[in-house]
């Protein structure tokens, strides 16, 4: 028994010498900071092969590139459904972007030679107090564009002027998006009712061509479209509509004809009070819902993503929230920002959430809170101040901005005995043709309230591409969470620490 017990005393015995510190993979702020108080701030996790220098390095995300300014801003509307062709709503005017025919446009070489054309004024969300009834969207199909900027609603073809819709039977609109030759118009006011305008003619609508979202009680704030579906966005749910055939009547004056209906266990009960956070991406329809929780659409089911960290970063703001989804190498994100100015970033990828920040302290959101592309991958993101249009790529700098990268480790517990730290060692890589910056590391021995003054490590030359940076005499704890912070482009590999037990 004697030796039994011998073993397992030697086996939970703090270990001697250097050990490996678990780089955080996500963002997980819990309400009780001892708990865990990991974050990624501008950097994230990727998934590397097993037989890689590390499984979960840590990397940077990915920059804005200032592209071209249109208008005084901000940016309020982009839409890509039309090939080679981009809308865009700034301030309170309307410009169509095309461009040059023949650029070749990589990710070093992004600028293709924008052709940026005014269409007009078409004025300032104006359908009442309501929060829900101040944004507006755009939807293209294949021979016109509209545009509602509630309650008002503007068209044209793609290559003309627009011009406002003034049908007898236009009854204003709150949202459009076009499904199957038909745009459709969430209503205004506080109701479930949502209508269509005549087949590939969205200046010509009928008095009788609506139907109300009524699978549950409800009130419609917006209607989006997603694989060849119309989906009405509402406070109790959505509801899920295909065009179910043509009756041949639906282009006879004064012949009503609503060819959609509602698809068979097309009810999602989730419902949003942020019609500005739901997004698509990854073939799924994202959203922030009432009670706090982040769903993506799988099939008709809304499933969760975000954690309990996340939503407790929510809770009780889940309404007024924006989003905006993209791509990159590989990486589908949803990206969403909070009324206290937090960027929070779901990576589909890894599973995993980080935070982004267009600042040098972290005390602001991402700049960018709209995306569209055209049709030879072009991605553009529009500014949510100015007039700004940008592109991405990995790059120090964020929309101009030497952006701060933050990595809070999860905590370290020295069980019942204190222990010393003697050295912490960090590798990384660092530039090559752009120096990272230095390191700076920082601890808090009181569950990350409190921090100790920051050391400052080099990270060496440019040309360097590989760094062990360290710092020796870090004292003692019973408990201990490190940060890291850069303000330059880097991947971290790996945190290693001297940690000794104490007597007692």
């Amino acid at each position: 028994m004697s030796d039994t017990l011998e073993a397992l005393s030697t086996a939970l015995a703090p270990k001697k010498g250097m050990q490996r510190i678990p780089f955080p993979t996500e963002i997980y702020e819990h309400p009780s900071l001892p708990l865990s108080a990991k974050k990624l701030l501008n950097l994230m996790v990727e998934q590397a092969p097993k037989d890689a220098r590390t499984e979960t390095p840590l990397v940077s995300t990915p920059g804005l590139v200032p592209f071209v300014s249109v208008g005084t801003g901000p940016i309020l509307a982009m839409n890509d459904e039309m090939p080679g062709v981009i809308y865009v709503v700034s301030g309170t005017k309307f410009y169509r972007i095309t461009f040059s025919a023949g650029t070749l446009r990589t990710e070093a070489t992004p600028f293709a030679t924008p052709i940026v054309t005014l269409l007009g004024d078409v004025g300032t969300a104006d359908a009442g107090t309501s929060p829900w009834n101040s944004f507006v969207t755009i939807a293209a199909g294949p021979t016109a564009v509209v545009v509602v900027v509630a309650p008002r609603a503007y068209t044209c073809t793609h290559t003309g002027m627009p011009n406002e819709i003034t049908d007898p039977d236009w009854p204003g609109a709150t949202s459009v998006c076009y499904v199957d030759g038909y745009f459709a118009f969430s209503s205004l006011g506080d109701t479930a009712r949502w209508f269509i305008s005549r087949l590939l003619d969205p200046l010509s609508f009928d008095a009788l061509d609506f139907v109300f979202s009524d699978a549950m009680p409800n009130v419609i704030r917006r209607v989006i479209s997603h694989r060849g579906n119309v989906w009405t966005v509402g406070e109790s749910g959505f509801e899920i509509f295909y065009n179910a055939g043509s009756s041949g009547l639906e282009t006879t004056p004064g012949v009503s004809f609503f060819p959609f209906r509602r698809a068979s266990g097309g009810v999602i009960s989730q419902g949003t009070g942020s019609p500005l956070a739901v997004c698509r991406a990854d073939q799924s329809v994202w959203w922030v819902g009432l009670d706090g929780i982040v769903y993506r659409s799988d099939g008709f089911k809304a499933k969760r993503v975000s954690t309990h960290a996340i939503e407790a970063i929510i809770a009780g703001n889940a309404v007024g929230l924006d989003a905006v989804t993209h791509a990159y190498r590989g990486h589908w994100f949803y990206c969403l920002t909070t009324l206290d100015d937090r960027t929070l970033v779901y990576d589909v990828a890894t599973d995993k959430w980080h935070e982004r920040s267009t600042s040098t302290d972290g005390h602001a959101p991402w700049a960018a809170w709209m995306e569209a592309a055209d049709n030879n991958s072009l991605h553009l993101f529009g500014d949510r101040v100015s007039g700004q249009l940008y592109t991405i790529a990995m790059q120090a700098a964020d929309a101009g901005v030497t952006v701060i990268r933050q990595a809070v480790l999860p905590p370290l517990w020295a069980k019942t005995r204190r222990a010393f730290c003697s050295r912490i060692e960090i590798e990384m890589e660092v530039g090559g043709t752009s120096v990272a910056g230095p390191v700076s590391l920082d601890w808090s021995d009181d569950g990350s309230r409190t921090w100790k003054p920051a050391r400052t490590l080099q990270t060496g030359a440019t040309g360097e591409t590989r760094k062990r940076v360290f710092t020796t005499r870090l004292g003692s704890f019973r408990q201990r969470t490190f940060r890291m912070t850069t303000h330059g482009l880097t991947r971290l590999y790996a945190a290693d620490a001297d940690i000794a037990p104490g007597e007692s």
